[in-house]
C-alpha cells in the first residue's frame, strides 16, 4: 500500500502520455535523453538531496514524539520516508513524509515502544525499499501535575511534561472513562501548563495526557471534584436606577456572571450583569422600574441558575 495511490496512478498516466508523444517525434533514445536531462535539471534547481538513498536520524526517540529525519536519494515521483515496526514487510499507513518535503523532514514516533525501522521507499509501482535504518522507540516518560481537588465548575491549572507530539492534549474525564468525549482540554502546544474547567458534577475524575496521533492515554492522575458552594450578599432593597454592590463566592468559571432580573423570570433571562472574573464584589445597576427582583449567579456555559437572592427595587 502506498500513501497516495491516486497520485501514483496520475503520474503514471502522465508519464505514458509524454513517452507516446516524444516517441512519435524523436524515438526511444531521444525520449530517454530528454527525460534524464529534465530530471537532472529539476533535482538541481530544487536543491534537494539526490543520488544513492540513505537515512540519518536519532538512534532512539520517545513514544509519540516528533523527530527529524535527514535523507539522500533519487527523490523520484512519490518517493517517501516512513517508520515501521522492525520486521515489517510493507507500509501499512504508518507516519510518513514525501521526499518533496525536503531534507530534513519530520516524523512522529509510534506510541508503542520497541524496535522500529526507517525506510526510504521509491514511489514507483514496485515500492522498492532503497534504504533502511534501525531506530528504537522508548516508553513515554512524562507526568502530570495538578491539584488533588478542585471545586465543581472552577477553572484550574494543570502542568505536564512529555513528548509534546502533534495534537497531544491534556483533559479531565470521569474515573472509569475509556475515551475522551469532548470534556474540557488544552493542547500541549500551548506550553508546559494549561487551563482546564472542572465538571459541574462533583465526584472522582482523572486528568489524562493523550497522544494526538492515535488517542493513546500516556498518563493519568486522579483528581476529586468537590461540590460548588455559592453565596450572594446584597442590600435587601435599592433605589430604582441606583448602583449597588454584590459580594459573592462561587466557582468563578469561564463566563460565570451575576445579574438582576424580575422575580419569576425564565431561565436565561438577564438585564444588567457582570462577569465574576471582574472581581469581588461586583457592581450592578438596579432597573428603572420598581418591583420585586432577584439577583442570580448563572453562567453562559450551562443552562440554569446556580444561586438566587431576592431584592426589592423601590
Amino acid at each position: 500500500m502506498h500513501p497516495d495511490p491516486w497520485r501514483r496512478t496520475a503520474l503514471a498516466v502522465a508519464a505514458v502520455t509524454v513517452v507516446i508523444l516524444a516517441s512519435a517525434c524523436s524515438g526511444p533514445a531521444a525520449v530517454s535523453t530528454a527525460a534524464s536531462a529534465s530530471e537532472s535539471a529539476s533535482a538541481s534547481e530544487s536543491g534537494r538531496p539526490t543520488g544513492e538513498a540513505s537515512l540519518d536520524a536519532p538512534e532512539e526517540v520517545e513514544a509519540g514524539a516528533e523527530f527529524e529525519v535527514a535523507w539522500t536519494g533519487p527523490d523520484g515521483h512519490g518517493d517517501y520516508v516512513t517508520i515501521v515496526a522492525a520486521g515489517a514487510t510493507k507500509w501499512t499507513n504508518e507516519p510518513y513524509f514525501y521526499t518533496t518535503a525536503g531534507s530534513p523532514s519530520m516524523l512522529v514516533a509510534p506510541t508503542e515502544p520497541g524496535a522500529y525501522a526507517l525506510w526510504y521507499v521509491s514511489g514507483d509501482e514496485n515500492e522498492t525499499i532503497l534504504a533502511r535504518r534501525a531506530i528504537r522507540v522508548t516508553p513515554f516518560s512524562g507526568a502530570l501535575l495538578a491539584p488533588e481537588e478542585v471545586e465543581a465548575g472552577s477553572q484550574f491549572e494543570a502542568a505536564w511534561n512529555g513528548p509534546d507530539g502533534p495534537g497531544d492534549y491534556v483533559t479531565i474525564v470521569a474515573t472509569g472513562t475509556t475515551k475522551w468525549t469532548d470534556e474540557s482540554y488544552f493542547y500541549t502546544s500551548v506550553g508546559p501548563t494549561g487551563k482546564l474547567v472542572a465538571p459541574l458534577e462533583d465526584g472522582a475524575y482523572e486528568i489524562w495526557y493523550v497522544a494526538g496521533a492515535d488517542d493513546t492515554v500516556f498518563a493519568r492522575r486522579p483528581i476529586t471534584v468537590t461540590p460548588f458552594e455559592i453565596t450572594l450578599d446584597a442590600p435587601a432593597q435599592v433605589a430604582a436606577g441606583a448602583d449597588f454592590e454584590v459580594t459573592w463566592t462561587g466557582p468563578d468559571g469561564p463566563q460565570d456572571y451575576i445579574t438582576i432580573v424580575p422575580a419569576g423570570s425564565a431561565e436565561g433571562t438577564f438585564t444588567d450583569y457582570e462577569y465574576t472574573s471582574r472581581g469581588n464584589p461586583i457592581t450592578l445597576t438596579a432597573p428603572a422600574t420598581p418591583g420585586n427582583y432577584e439577583i442570580w449567579y448563572a453562567s453562559d456555559r450551562v443552562a440554569g441558575t446556580f444561586k438566587s437572592l431576592p431584592i426589592r427595587v423601590t
